[in-house]
């Protein structure tokens, strides 16, 4: 029986771990460092039957939003070599922009999957925190750091996403809880979701300049 993505080229950011390939952390400090396990989220796609090509550029230690600052040269967006991919995810941004890979993993502590990802026009999805375990991925801040897909389709993030998703004993971060099937949930009729605009939050004033329109289409319900 085939396995979910058997034969599938995909590439991680440099700060996740990876047996027996340098994990840099973009960093001349690590330049060398050789992990001697794979991350978990680098374990399950293995056994998913993903082929890693390589490890992609980000900006040092995730700590940036740019991609400039990295021992290996600014990251260059794929749609114009002249403006920046963001960060500090970068390089899976460009790879998967580029089409040099199926799929990437990211992470993401104050945007660096979602801002890379909009920038070179690709999806991306920054899990639930404690969706996917975090273990054997260069930490930035332990309370904020994520792992999620960067791909070209919605249904190839959800593939990636069923893969990655789901408790690991090892990682105190991660929620012991069912995981869906992300693709057949792709499937839901739009007619069938609810949007839900919290109101606990937000001050008054910037809700009463919402434009009214906007409110009479919402579909908003208190609880």
């Amino acid at each position: 029986m085939a396995r979910a993505l058997h034969g599938i080229p995909i590439a991680h950011k440099d700060n996740i771990d990876t047996a027996g390939v340098r994990t840099t952390g973009a960093s001349e400090l690590f330049k060398d460092r050789i992990p001697s396990a794979d991350a978990e989220v680098a374990r399950r796609l293995k056994n998913a039957g993903a082929i890693l090509l390589g490890k992609l550029n980000l900006h040092e230690f995730a700590y940036g939003g740019s991609s400039t600052v990295t021992f290996f040269g600014t990251i260059h967006n794929r749609w114009a070599l002249d403006r920046t991919t963001g960060g500090s995810s970068g390089g899976p941004g460009a790879a998967v922009a580029a089409d040099m890979r199926f799929g990437a993993l990211g992470t993401d502590t104050a945007g660096s999957v979602r801002i890379p990802g909009s920038y070179c026009g690709i999806v991306l999805l920054k899990p639930t925190y404690g969706r996917a375990s975090i273990r054997g991925v260069i930490p930035l801040s332990w309370t904020l750091d994520h792992v999620g897909p960067m791909c070209k389709t919605v249904e190839d993030g959800a593939l990636m996403l069923s893969v990655i998703a789901g408790y690991d004993e090892m990682d105190p971060t991660t929620v012991d809880v069912p995981v869906p099937d992300y693709v057949r949930s792709l499937k839901t009729p739009t007619a069938k979701l609810r949007l839900v605009i919290p109101r606990m939050g937000f001050s008054k004033i910037s809700i009463q300049r919402w434009p009214r329109r906007w409110m009479q289409r919402l579909m908003c319900r208190e609880r």
